[in-house]
C-alpha cells in the first residue's frame, strides 16, 4: 500500500476539503444534481480519511485503491469495533465510486439519499475525533 508522509497539524487542510466536499454534496441534492451530490459525498470521505490518518500517523493514502486507506484506519489506535462502525460508511461510499464516475449508469435520488447519510455519519465522526 502506497502512503504519504504528512506533517500532523496539515489534518486541518483534510478536514477543509472534507467540510468543502460535504458542502457541495449538500448543494448539488437540492439541485437533484444526483450524480454530482454522490461524487461530492464521497470525496467528502476520502479527505475526511486522509484527515484522520494525518491527524494520528501523520500519513495518508497514496495509492489508486481508495479502498486500502480502510486498513490505515484500521491501524490507527482508536477502539476497532467503534474503527469497524465508522469504516462501512466509507466502504459504502467508496463501493459506488466507480460506477458513479465512470459507468454509464445514472445515481438516483434514493442513492443521493443513501451517500449523504453515509457521508454526514463518518464525517461527523471524523470532526469529533479530530477536535483538539
Amino acid at each position: 500500500m502506497k502512503i504519504r508522509k504528512v506533517n500532523h497539524e496539515l489534518y486541518v487542510n483534510y478536514l477543509k476539503k472534507a467540510t468543502e466536499f460535504y458542502e457541495a454534496a449538500k448543494t448539488e441534492f437540492e439541485k437533484q444534481n444526483w450524480n454530482s451530490c454522490v461524487l461530492n459525498a464521497i470525496h467528502c470521505a476520502i479527505s475526511s480519511t486522509d484527515a484522520l490518518t494525518v491527524f494520528f500517523n501523520g500519513v495518508r493514502h497514496a495509492g489508486d485503491k481508495h479502498f486500502d486507506s480502510i486498513n490505515l484506519l484500521q491501524e490507527l489506535n482508536l477502539d476497532k469495533n467503534l474503527i469497524k462502525d465508522k469504516t462501512r460508511h466509507l466502504f459504502a461510499l467508496l463501493d459506488v465510486k466507480n460506477m458513479t464516475e465512470y459507468e454509464e449508469k445514472l445515481t438516483t435520488e434514493d442513492g443521493a439519499i443513501l451517500a449523504l447519510k453515509h457521508a454526514d455519519r463518518f464525517f461527523g465522526w471524523v470532526k469529533e475525533v479530530t477536535k483538539k
